[in-house]
């Protein structure tokens, strides 16, 4: 997983520009490269463009959220990814892990500033990942399935409060500027976070695509990407 190599500013241009820039800077990125894209307003509309554009070829996830200011990071997809929840929700456990490995080195170095802005993009990532999750890929899961009571989604839903917890832990620390209280968060949440994404992408994900058809998988991964 590559963090973003640029960032395109669209705050000051008006939305055709604004969307004829990025989709062409987009054409020209390889498989696993990335940029960020910062806007004034939700980029809904410059999002729905490159599913449109580009249909199986970028990967999308909030960065920040407004209101004011909006950035979204944009992953060239390698030309074996295919369009599914495995596919797209096990890339953004590599970006979210990138991000966490990179706060972290930041706050292994001293470099405070760094490593909270990290730290940030890391939390809002991960609290919106599950945000997706729960509200609409369990869901999902659950009508296909018929397993609203007792399921995997119920174990899902618990792991998530112990990762948004460490999470929390996490945060306190950047903010305290202590690097041990850190790596002890860092410790805790990878402590559940590992195996909490490893039955995702093993069970979960997959059981999903397998239940739905390409065509309510394609709008189920497309609400997942806008979610």
């Amino acid at each position: 997983m590559t963090l973003a190599i640029e960032t395109i500013d669209t705050r000051s241009l008006p939305h055709d520009r604004a969307r004829a820039q990025v989709l062409a800077r987009m054409a020209d990125l390889q498989p696993g490269e990335a940029l960020d894209v910062l806007a004034l307003q939700e980029p809904t509309l410059l999002l729905q463009s490159v599913l449109a554009e580009f249909p199986l070829g970028f990967d999308f996830s909030p960065l920040k959220p407004g209101p004011g200011q909006w950035r979204y990071h944009i992953c060239r997809r390698g030309p074996r990814a295919q369009h599914c929840v495995t596919d797209y929700l096990a890339w953004d456990h590599d970006r979210l892990d990138a991000l966490l490995e990179a706060a972290m080195d930041h706050a292994r170095r001293g470099k405070w500033p760094g490593a909270r802005a990290l730290a940030d993009d890391f939390s809002h990532g991960l609290v919106r990942h599950i945000q997706i999750e729960e509200e609409i890929l369990f869901p999902a899961f659950e009508e296909a399935t018929g397993m609203q009571q007792g399921g995997p989604t119920m174990v899902m839903r618990h792991e998530h409060v112990d990762i948004q917890q460490h999470l929390r832990a996490i945060l306190a620390a950047m903010r305290a500027e202590d690097y041990d209280a850190a790596e002890r968060g860092r410790a805790d949440l990878l402590g559940v976070l590992v195996a909490h994404n490893m039955k995702e992408e093993s069970i979960l994900y997959p059981t999903t695509d397998r239940l739905h058809s390409d065509e309510s998988l394609e709008e189920l991964v497309v609400k997942l990407m806008l979610g």
